[in-house]
């Protein structure tokens, strides 16, 4: 028992480090030098499996994600003090007004296993239709249309500037059918002096998008009130964002070669695949600094390397040889000197607050393994 404590000690401690990760933008393929450094490992060997218990396994992979998570942030620890995240402002659609009354409650969906997607728009300049009147900006968000909007929650992110207590919106739709360009009128009120993100319910902004167009744009036109000041900031890391929140199992997906064509885990396999491991940032407490994501889907890497088909090296090639010749497959040192581990990550999407104020990061790298293969 004495002994079982200290491997279980150790188990933790190992999947505990740090790792030093580097920028991506899209799914990354890591290569063997990488693999091989236990730091960068994010996989459930057969002798841990059979060792330990689930929930010894789950407390070392819930540690292993958060140092991840800290270190990509650069953050040494959880922020001890940071400001309110902001209320998620519903509409009202008697007066086509978003108010801020600061008594919605924040993670009005909690526990759902939400995705999150994160859409950047892209700022349109000198085209507001009215240039007449107040100064605007337009921007515009592109929907994929592999993005269902239908049965999805939705929510629109603007960084008001100081003293903006109230102004307008107008959103320009494109219906089919339709020779012109169809313009209506929406108003923010009772939003605090203080310059911050302010976030509200966009369903109602997404639901006025036509599915029969092959492709949609969410076309918004924010102006002032009664000034001629525009009532938002607009930059690098302060343009509108639409987070979009919907029920989706996470999948595979993407193109994979013969050779590392892991499947993910069910039931009965054995053989390596993905298992399907969700972090809810609730359940871990941190969704009192973490806005967006409530949660994501990390997975690991788990199962015997036996079939020389899910060898990503050719070191694992040669392994997989040997094992399968009955004089050696019980030679531990060849058994264990390949395992199922990750192949690919894709990055996370996040939205956090710190003492230095909210902040937008749209790639934290090397944050959910989509590929899994020996080596």
């Amino acid at each position: 028992m004495h002994l079982q404590r200290h491997f279980c000690f150790v188990l933790l401690a190992a999947l505990t480090r740090a790792v030093v990760l580097t920028p991506i933008t899209e799914t990354k393929h890591i290569g063997r030098s990488k693999a091989n450094t236990m730091e960068d490992l994010f996989f459930i060997s057969e002798t841990e499996e059979k060792s330990f218990d689930e929930e010894t396994l789950n407390l070392a992979i819930i540690e292993k994600l958060k140092a991840r998570i800290l270190h990509g942030l650069k953050l040494k620890e959880v922020p001890k003090s940071h400001p309110p995240v902001p209320n998620l402002q519903t509409f009202r659609l008697k007066n086509k007004v978003w108010r801020n009354s600061g008594s919605i409650v924040l993670k009005e969906h909690k526990r759902q296993h939400l995705r999150s997607e994160f859409l950047s728009s892209e700022i349109i300049p000198n085209t507001c239709f009215d240039r007449t009147g107040p100064q605007c900006v337009r921007f515009q968000v592109n929907i994929p249309s592999t993005l269902s909007i239908e049965n999805s929650l939705s929510e629109l992110w603007l960084y008001k500037t100081d003293g903006a207590t109230e102004f307008k919106f107008t959103q320009i739709i494109d219906e089919p059918g339709r020779s012109e360009l169809k313009k209506e009128l929406f108003i923010i009120t009772n939003q605090t002096e203080s310059a911050g993100w302010i976030r509200f319910d966009a369903s109602i902004l997404l639901a006025k998008l036509s599915p029969e167009l092959s492709s949609n744009v969410l076309d918004i036109e924010v102006f002032s009130s009664d000034s001629t000041r525009v009532p938002i900031e607009i930059g690098i890391d302060r343009n509108p964002l639409l987070v979009v929140l919907s029920k989706s199992s996470e999948r595979t997906k993407g193109r994979r070669s013969k050779r590392a064509a892991v499947t993910d885990c069910s039931d009965d396999t054995t053989t390596c695949c993905r298992k399907s491991q969700y972090l809810s940032f609730h359940d871990i407490g941190w969704d009192d600094w973490i806005v967006q994501p409530e949660g994501y889907y990390a997975n690991i890497c788990k199962g015997k390397c036996t079939n020389i088909v899910y060898a990503n090296t050719h070191h694992a090639q040669v392994m997989i040889n040997l094992i399968s010749r009955s004089s050696v497959i019980n030679n531990n040192d060849i058994q264990s000197s390949i395992h199922c581990t990750p192949k690919a990550y894709k990055p996370l999407s996040i939205i956090y607050t710190d003492d230095k104020g909210l902040k937008v990061i749209s790639n934290l790298p090397d944050m959910s393994v989509t590929e899994c293969a020996c080596s």
